[in-house]
């Protein structure tokens, strides 16, 4: 078993409990073996809340405390990177 696929595994877990208990039922996740990682991520410029982030041409990174989960990233993504 990959050990750092299990970590990602209940990360996601956590984040969607996480969601639930919020009200908002949806959390946005990165599956950054859909993103090519070679360009800036065109989702992040339409997202309300600033709450996606790259470093230079990496995979972008949510930060869950400032997702309302609207969909707009996900919508976006060209490549399907982005998903709730």
């Amino acid at each position: 078993m990959n050990p750092s696929k299990g970590r990602t595994t209940a990360m996601i877990f956590d984040l969607r409990s996480k969601a639930k208990e919020d009200g908002t039922g949806k959390v946005v996740t990165v599956i950054k073996a859909r993103c090519p990682q070679n360009h800036k991520c065109p989702s992040l410029r339409f997202c309300p809340t600033e709450a996606l982030s790259q470093n230079g041409f990496s995979a972008p990174e949510v930060n869950h405390d400032k997702c309302v989960g609207c969909g707009k990233c996900v919508k976006l993504c060209p490549m399907g990177a982005l998903s709730f």
